[in-house]
């Protein structure tokens, strides 16, 4: 994976509200949950408090030294504020009474794990310029929808400074480059692992629901009578579902559920991870489809079927093995001397095409002579071609032109082409897309595994004292 590549991600990351927090794979003083599942956070709400700047004016005041890591010091002003916000996230979370004791703990750990990773950066020589940190808080805006001044202060709102949230970002970006380096990079998955998944009977008869939900809530301790009233509720709402009612509207209306502010949204879910009771109702609804009632201790729920997505599916597609030659309209060449210039370099390869052998060569020579494309430089070739990844006036000549013949001369807004189809096949859509998930699937399993082991070293390595005074 290259840098831009796992820029992208981590940008991804933290416009979702995704930052995987260091404490999450580090096993001293944590929990199995814990060390297991990365915390859900918001982008800027739940962002993990910034390091300080020692040489900032909000370290003016004279604060206690909590920890030494390597040449480096960890203060009480910056742990109380990063619990803050932890307990903050928390609290978001549903946990409202945290132990202080092991949340300082953990809070402390996270610090710890976070400046040996910068250390072992600086000693690797990786950085993060500005340009990346701005082009990062630039997409952070434009996610949310806020000007650079509606987005500052915002951060202002949540107590944080504006150099103090860049240079967070700064930070996490060359974690993740360390990150990519010393972990990724090492992560191989070969054809056999993903091809050994993709023909598994689990994976073949393996089925995802996108579903939403409404719920009507059963009150602690409730009557018979208070049940009753909220069953006659959901059944009411149910039918009114049954009878063409938005399901959005109903969600706002009547459910109690976390997820109402966003249709009920349950997100993709797997028949082989769905309690049986709910798998029964849906499993034979279509998308769109709405399941009858179905009864928790805890209320009652409807489930919607959004989408469905059948693993193994086959999707049988036509793809065309394409080479042409491109001469482009612009300011240079004009729409006229364009198509001449593509009928001279036709007429030359007609006259070869009682060879073939001798055709194709020409081809290949013109093309990277001539062509205006970024395929001249493999002589024309573009490689598989699907409907739909073209222009329809390429589109139309590639798909009514038999494979090796030259077609004639033919406009697109690019300019004026020659194709030529070089050999058809007919692909598993389905199949390349699911090798990609699996080999995906698989490279993150791997990495994170290979993550929480190089954390692991990576701790025992570092000098660490906890300042117990």
């Amino acid at each position: 994976m290259k840098v831009k590549t796992m820029y992208k991600i981590l940008l991804s990351l933290i416009l979702n509200g995704l930052i995987f927090a260091a404490i999450a794979d580090n096993p001293s003083g944590l929990n199995e949950s814990a060390a297991s599942t990365p915390p859900q956070v918001q982008a800027l709400e739940n962002s993990p408090t910034p390091r300080l700047n020692p040489n900032s004016a909000t370290t003016k005041t004279v604060n206690k030294i909590v920890a030494y890591v390597n040449k480096r010091i960890i203060t009480q002003n910056e742990v109380s504020k990063q619990i803050v916000q932890a307990r903050n996230n928390l609290q978001q979370r549903g946990i409202a009474n945290a132990d202080t004791t092991d949340l300082r703990a953990k809070v402390l750990d996270q610090l710890i794990m976070q400046q040996i990773q910068l250390d072992l950066a600086a000693r690797g020589g990786i950085k993060t310029s500005d340009a990346e940190v701005t082009d990062a808080i630039t997409s952070i805006e434009k996610g949310q929808s806020l000007s650079d001044s509606q987005f500052r202060a915002k951060l202002t709102s949540q107590g944080v400074t504006f150099d103090d949230f860049r240079q967070q970002i700064s930070d996490q970006i060359t974690i993740e480059k360390l990150k990519q380096r010393e972990v990724d990079g090492r992560v191989v998955v070969n054809d056999d692992e993903v091809t050994r998944i993709l023909n598994s009977a689990s994976y073949k008869n393996r089925i995802d629901y996108r579903l939403a939900d409404i719920v009507v809530n059963i009150p602690e301790q409730a009557t018979l009578e208070v049940t009753s009233q909220k069953q006659a509720l959901a059944d009411q709402i149910y039918t009114q579902l049954k009878q063409g009612a938005s399901f959005d509207q109903l969600v706002l209306k009547y459910s109690n559920g976390p997820n109402v502010l966003n249709g009920g949204d349950l997100g993709w879910k797997s028949n082989t991870s769905l309690p049986p009771i709910i798998l029964n109702q849906i499993s034979n609804l279509p998308v769109g489809g709405i399941a009858p009632v179905v009864k928790f201790p805890g209320g009652f729920f409807i489930f919607k079927v959004n989408a469905i997505k059948q693993h193994g599916t086959p999707q049988i597609v036509r793809q065309y093995h394409v080479r042409h030659i491109l001469i482009k309209v612009n300011e240079l060449t004009s729409d006229d001397e364009a198509h001449q210039k593509i009928q001279n370099i036709y007429n030359q390869l007609a006259k070869d095409s009682s060879n073939q052998a001798l055709e194709s060569k020409e081809f290949t020579d013109l093309a990277k002579q001539y062509s205006d494309d970024t395929s001249s430089l493999k002589g024309g070739d573009i490689g598989w071609v699907n409907k739909g990844d073209t222009v329809p006036q390429f589109e139309q000549q590639m798909m009514s032109n038999p494979v090796g013949k030259i077609s004639q001369p033919f406009k697109s807004p690019f300019g004026w082409h020659i194709l030529e189809v070089l050999e058809t096949r007919d692909s598993n859509l389905a199949n390349d897309r699911e090798k990609a998930e699996i080999r995906q699937e698989l490279r993150e399993t791997k990495a994170q595994i290979l993550y929480t082991e190089w954390m692991r070293n990576l701790r025992d390595m570092a000098y660490v004292k906890i300042n117990d005074d």
